[in-house]
């Protein structure tokens, strides 16, 4: 999930891309903890998964932990 959120935030992948058929599994799992998404306003979507608020602040907790911080 790490590794999906990451990538979410470098270079936001789309919803039909082979990295999302490959990831599905992880991208549901990262969608439904409000970590990625694919919406950019109220009741405004697009076809790329993009890191949210939320998704940043799951790296840097992760990022913490294993910086020993």
């Amino acid at each position: 999930i790490y590794l999906t959120v990451e990538k979410a935030r470098v270079e936001p992948f789309s919803t039909k891309s082979r990295f999302a058929r490959v990831a599905a599994n992880e991208i549901a799992i990262a969608a439904s903890e409000g970590f990625i998404s694919n919406r950019l306003d109220d009741g405004v979507f697009t076809n790329k998964w993009m890191i949210t608020a939320d998704g940043i602040e799951f790296l840097e907790e992760i990022s913490d932990d294993f910086s020993g911080d």
